[in-house]
């Protein structure tokens, strides 16, 4: 596990901005030391945030911010006196699972019929990933994209399949944009970016579009999905 303890402290505003408003019980699985789950608290003063947590000195820090905290891995039971939460949130964690299909499956079980799910995954086909590929280089790192501890990759197309196995239908999707490169082809880049994502957005193409410049520059998927059917 990282050493870095500012690896477990990210708040995350771009994953807060998927939580939905009527949040009541928000279940954050590998909520590190409660900084999205404090936000989450502050921007939705009616909610109650609980979190899972497998990390023992991430997990102390988090109880002094959420309203409980179980110090455990993501695919343990639902402690039995916690309520059924109405959305599950994963911030980067299905990634460093052996199995998160089947995580996925067994979160969205134990939840509230009709949850919420918001995801955050990184996408292994970024252009700095794919440049490396192409030089022979395949090189992990404490952090990012290929973090030490990543355990599946994902790409556009196999983050909207994990979710969609999963029982969820997607509502939103977005990308956090991360253009490499020197400043003067980020600057061209940019307006073509964001021209593209635009479109995205307001045709929802991001299911039907092939592979192309926007999946290259997205550093992260970022998804909010709600369960089809089911619950407990």
């Amino acid at each position: 596990m990282p050493e870095d303890e500012s690896y477990y402290t990210h708040a995350r505003p771009e994953v807060l901005r998927l939580v939905p408003e009527g949040a009541r019980h928000v279940l954050d699985v590998g909520c590190g030391a409660g900084a999205l789950g404090a936000s989450i608290k502050r921007a939705f003063p009616q909610a109650q945030v609980r979190g899972v947590e497998l990390v023992s000195s991430a997990a102390e820090q988090a109880r002094g911010r959420l309203d409980a905290v179980s110090n455990a891995d993501a695919t343990a039971p639902l402690p039995v006196d916690w309520p059924a939460p109405d959305v599950l949130v994963f911030a980067d964690v299905l990634e460093h699972l052996v199995d998160p299909w089947q995580a996925l499956q067994s979160w969205r079980q134990r939840a509230a019929p009709g949850c919420h799910l918001v995801v955050s995954l990184p996408n292994v086909s970024h252009a700095s990933v794919v440049s490396g590929l192409q030089k022979g280089q395949f090189r992990y790192a404490d952090e990012g994209l290929l973090d030490r501890t990543h355990l599946r990759f994902f790409t556009r197309e196999s983050a909207i399949e994990l979710v969609e196995a999963a029982g969820f239908h997607i509502e939103r999707f977005e990308r956090v944009i991360s253009i490499p490169g020197p400043g003067i082809k980020r600057t061209l880049l940019k307006g073509l970016v964001q021209a593209q994502y635009r479109r995205e957005q307001r045709d929802q193409s991001w299911r039907s579009a092939p592979h192309g410049l926007l999946d290259t520059v997205t550093f992260q998927f970022l998804v909010q999905a709600r369960a089809e059917s089911g619950g407990r």
